[in-house]
């Protein structure tokens, strides 16, 4: 499904991803991109945008991924998340995530994820998934 601009129909974020303003553009099987600008309150002591941040983006991008292979009745929390900081992101400015199901398998999937920001890689991350709810 590739969503509208405003984000709405059966493609909006949960609540955390829009308290945190983040706006789901593509999702398809092949993958799936999300965009945030991260505001002021998103930024760490030193100015830069909070790792958190930028970990709670991959992990969204990651688990779209994912869904987007499954059965609706399928749930996949993450049982890993491993994160490589590449460079600091700055406020203000639009972060892309896309995110991409390397495999889902009756039991586990796997996922990754990179956000870019003016070009450049930011954050990369690799995710594994519980698959539940098949049986």
């Amino acid at each position: 499904m590739t969503v509208d601009s405003d984000g709405g129909g059966e493609g909006k974020v949960g609540p955390f991803s829009q308290m945190l303003g983040f706006r789901l553009v593509e999702a398809l099987p092949e993958q799936v991109v999300l965009e945030a600008v991260p505001r002021p309150e998103h930024l760490n002591g030193g100015g830069i945008v909070h790792g958190g941040y930028l970990t709670s983006l991959l992990d969204s991008a990651s688990g779209w991924a994912v869904h987007m292979r499954l059965p609706d009745r399928a749930r996949a929390p993450h049982t890993h998340l491993s994160v490589q900081y590449v460079r600091a992101a700055v406020g203000g400015e639009r972060l892309v995530c896309t995110g991409r199901c390397v495999r889902a398998g009756r039991r586990v999937a796997s996922a990754e994820a990179e956000i870019v920001q003016g070009g450049k890689v930011i954050a990369r991350a690799v995710t594994t998934h519980a698959i539940l709810g098949l049986d």
